[in-house]
């Protein structure tokens, strides 16, 4: 087995705001190369709430390098040509096309999957976040340590191609039958669950998109959404209409599945004053479940209405 496995921990709510990377080579099924390094984020802001769960401070980094100088430096070599590996490779991966974005850096080529799609099909468990896989195979954990993240979802990786007799990386991939994301110079492919749809819940299925022919650059694309609070910019119908059309999916009540929870603008200011809703609370819960829940101010959602991933 072959793979580097990947984990970023973020500043704040934008996916571009890394404040530190893990890195993890396997080579032939042996470790054999750790890499981790504190980031200075380019808007050095940083939320109580990304603070709260993985400890790191604007003050911690203040010495550190921006992203785009290390990714000169060091980590383009680590991982371009590479096959990567992530726990929740839909945020990992996000993560690293928008600090490239932010950089105007092209993306380097590579493919990639994600280990809680392969533990969704090698082992039947109530749970599938970084913490529940690993208590249920026995990998001592870290969590939201970004080196430590990395090594957890190799391990995790490892026991999969293990239980399942995987020869290589390939033949765990068609006995699990995901399918590998890919990022490549002009774009990117995510990583899926071959054949199987995302639950929903009955409140959405009204919701038809107007054509079946999506964009699948587009920052909606394949990514699930709620709302809290009353948007200024449109009706929460026309939004979640809008979400549907760009190959998106609606959901009514926030879970573990959920990728992103748009908030109003007035909600969203009560949100920075410590006032929170019921579903912004469900939120923090999940993130310190070790769940990858992004909170989206409506100025930042309408952003990527029109498909931009700043």
């Amino acid at each position: 087995m072959n793979f580097v496995a990947l984990d970023f921990e973020t500043a704040n709510s934008s996916r571009g705001s890394v404040c530190s990377i893990g890195l993890v080579e396997f080579e032939q099924g042996y470790k054999k190369n750790e890499y981790y390094r504190l980031v200075k984020p380019k808007r050095n802001y940083f939320s109580p709430m990304n603070i709260n769960i993985h400890g790191i401070t604007k003050k911690d980094v203040e010495d550190a390098y921006e992203f785009d100088e290390l990714w000169m430096k060091e980590i383009k070599d680590l991982i371009e040509g590479k096959f990567l590996i992530a726990h929740n490779a839909q945020f990992d991966m996000g993560v690293l096309r928008a600090v490239l974005d932010q950089y105007n850096l092209p993306y380097p080529m590579l493919a990639y999957n994600c280990t809680v799609n392969i533990s969704k099909k090698t082992w039947k468990l109530p749970k599938y976040n970084l913490k529940a896989v690993t208590d249920h195979l026995g990998i001592q954990l870290n969590h939201h340590h970004a080196l430590d993240d990395a090594r957890a979802a190799g391990e995790i990786l490892m026991k999969a191609g293990e239980h399942l007799e995987a020869s290589n990386i390939k033949d765990l991939v068609n006995k699990t039958g995901t399918l590998n994301g890919m990022m490549y110079d002009k774009g990117y492919e995510p990583a899926r669950l071959n054949g199987k749809k995302r639950s929903r819940k009955p409140e959405a299925n009204s919701y038809i998109a107007a054509t079946t022919e999506f964009d699948r650059s587009h920052p909606c694309y394949g990514s699930s959404f709620a709302f809290t609070g009353r948007l200024d910019a449109l009706k929460r119908e026309e939004a979640i209409r809008q979400v549907i059309n760009a190959g998106g999916h609606f959901h009514h009540n926030i879970d573990s599945n959920t990728n992103y929870v748009v908030v109003g603008n007035k909600a969203y200011e009560n949100y920075l004053a410590g006032k929170k809703s019921t579903k912004l609370e469900r939120v923090e819960t999940l993130l310190s479940q070790g769940h990858s829940i992004e909170v989206l101010p409506e100025k930042d959602f309408t952003k990527k209405l029109k498909g931009s991933s700043n």
